[in-house]
């Protein structure tokens, strides 16, 4: 088992540590900013799981107990792992707070309260998602048309490794709507900016 180095035995580094100063009130949460363009690069409102950790939630967690965490963590998705901790799906605050709990209690002969989310959620093998090399080359609009394109709120970025993909990033509906100060129609395709920004238009 390796150690790493103890940083205060290490040689002196050009750093110092920064000014401090008292919080007079308490601070408010940021607006979204609307400034975002179209022909911006994706990656710019891509949510980034190298920086940004995950919501997860366990396969056999209740549909309100995992709508109390979202609700805390201020969130409207949230991953699903199965017993060995891998990803297995994804479920929306959307599929929660719907009829479709409702729906599938009626259809499974259970009780609302002994639902789990691997009653509810989207497994991977259902996913349609988006390779990191193709982000990196894409713009917010291309994003737009494949969301509206596909009906759905998310798009799951994924890396590939020789292992087995790594989830890399995601991107949101809501979130690309507030940075363009826009809102998405969904099951619209168009075939240029021109006809994306006319679909778009309040």
């Amino acid at each position: 088992m390796t150690t790493q180095p103890d940083l205060a035995a290490s040689a002196e580094l050009p750093y110092h540590a920064l000014p401090l100063a008292r919080s007079q009130r308490a601070p408010r949460l940021p607006m979204p900013e609307v400034n975002a363009r179209l022909s911006d690069p994706a990656l710019s409102l891509m949510t980034s799981f190298r920086f940004a950790p995950c919501v997860m939630a366990d396969q056999g967690d209740g549909v309100d107990q995992t709508l109390h965490m979202m609700l805390r963590a201020r969130v409207h998705m949230s991953f699903v792992t199965g017993v060995d901790g891998a990803v297995i799906g994804l479920v929306t605050r959307d599929d929660l707070a719907s009829e479709k709990p409702v729906q599938r209690a009626l259809a499974d002969h259970v009780h609302h309260e002994d639902l789990r989310l691997d009653h509810l959620m989207t497994p991977v093998g259902d996913w349609q998602v988006l390779e990191r090399a193709t982000v990196e080359k894409a713009s917010v609009g291309d994003v737009v048309q494949t969301l509206m394109q596909l009906s759905q709120p998310y798009l799951v970025v994924i890396d590939p490794h020789a292992e087995g993909p790594r989830l890399h990033g995601l991107f949101s509906a809501r979130r690309l709507e507030a940075a363009l100060g826009l809102r998405i129609p969904q099951g619209i395709q168009s075939q240029n900016f021109a006809e994306l920004g006319a679909a778009l238009r309040p």
